[in-house]
């Protein structure tokens, strides 16, 4: 009887075809003989992959190493990010947010597209449109896919937005309406749980195990970094930040309960309350706003500055119960609020010191993210990406 030889030595290339290359990948330089010592691979092995990968122009050889010993000096490999790309978005009711990245989910070129109206038909229309337009300039046979960050809860699996208050959608199967239009691999996930990932790979968050993201804006999202991992929950909904209440009886909130932080402290809220002191308060756009209520808090408006007093309170009293429960290094704010973090961050720091447990909160850092508004898409292009490298078994 004649035995199968099986799969071993083809799995076994594949596994180590991805060490290699993720070494590679995130040494950026280096060379056969250290991606050999370090891999603990033989030499042959390494130099297999090595071609591939060279032949497929994953990496560009740069010449000899200058070394200090004698002898053949080892060629410098440098990997080449520019290989192929990805889409990252971001769908918020008013405007699409787009950004091409390299695969170190690098931005090679971003911009934003206001949408007409926040309907899942203009939206995927919005979303076709622009990927036939990035395919007039990108090559599609070097596309690896592209992420799409929403805000609301979905199940990521099926692609299915199971609600979202933002966009005023329930249960809308918005993958399968997109793959109907577009010839892409494409993955759907919470928009602000896809910023927390774009702050580890180019913000704040680079090196950083425990961190917490932080949304302020039309809506207050919050996303969980523990471990360098994702805090998602049982059915991906961690993080609520919005919906904890800092006014017991207060607003009607869209979840169902009253005085949820969301209720007081998003644009909206902000707005409707100053309302009646200027009708610029009426603007519903978070930049027109913004533009608006910084002008306001720099004459000294007295409603304004109240206002935002109360803001302030109301977010570090939200995010000291988070210091106190998850310890994190840093939280990262981000959002049209932080356009007046400089207001904002000592009122948040001084009730965070208030009512935080000391050991938690003396080492904490409280930072604005550099990457407004392109957290979202920096973090939906790595999470295609990640998912690419994963099942990555050929260089083609």
């Amino acid at each position: 009887m004649t035995k199968s030889r099986g799969r071993g030595p083809t799995i076994a290339k594949d596994i180590n075809r991805r060490l290699v290359y993720q070494l590679i990948k995130q040494k950026r330089i280096t060379s056969r003989v250290e991606v050999a010592n370090e891999l603990k691979l033989n030499k042959n092995t390494v130099n297999s992959i090595v071609d591939e990968m060279l032949a497929h122009d994953f990496i560009i050889e740069r010449g000899p190493q200058e070394t200090q010993t004698a002898g053949r000096k080892p060629i410098i490999i440098h990997f080449n990010a520019s290989k192929k790309w990805a889409i990252g978005i971001q769908l918020t009711s008013t405007v699409i947010h787009w950004t091409v990245t390299d695969l170190h989910a690098k931005p090679i070129h971003s911009f934003s597209v206001p949408l007409q109206a926040c309907t899942t038909e203009h939206a995927v229309l919005a979303i076709e449109a622009g990927v036939r337009e990035l395919l007039r300039t990108y090559p599609i046979d070097s596309c690896i896919g592209m992420g799409i960050g929403v805000p609301g809860l979905m199940n990521a699996e099926t692609g299915t937005i199971i609600r979202s208050s933002h966009l005023n959608w329930n249960n809308i199967p918005f993958l399968k309406l997109l793959s109907d239009k577009i010839c892409l691999p494409m993955q759907l996930d919470n928009s602000v749980k896809l910023a927390s990932l774009g702050e580890a790979w180019h913000g704040l968050g680079q090196g950083v195990s425990n961190f917490v993201y932080c949304y302020f804006g039309n809506g207050v999202g919050c996303s969980i970094m523990m471990n360098n991992m994702i805090l998602r929950g049982d059915v991906n909904a961690a993080g609520e930040l919005g919906h904890i209440v800092t006014e017991p009886g207060g607003e009607l909130c869209g979840c169902g309960n009253r005085g949820c932080l969301e209720t007081s402290i998003s644009l909206p809220a902000i707005m409707k309350r100053l309302k009646p002191y200027s009708v610029s308060a009426t603007h519903q756009a978070p930049l027109d706003a913004m533009e608006w209520i910084a002008a306001e808090l720099k004459q000294g408006s007295s409603p304004v500055v109240e206002k935002l007093d109360q803001v302030g309170e109301q977010i570090g009293q939200a995010l000291s119960y988070v210091t106190n429960l998850l310890n994190p290094k840093l939280i990262i704010c981000d959002g049209p609020l932080m356009e007046v973090s400089d207001y904002l961050f000592p009122i948040i720091e001084k009730q965070l010191k208030a009512r935080s447990v000391s050991s938690t909160v003396d080492k904490l850092q409280l930072a604005r993210s550099e990457l407004f508004p392109l957290a979202s898409c920096i973090g939906a292009a790595a999470n295609v990406i990640q998912a690419w490298e994963e099942v990555l078994i050929a260089f083609d």
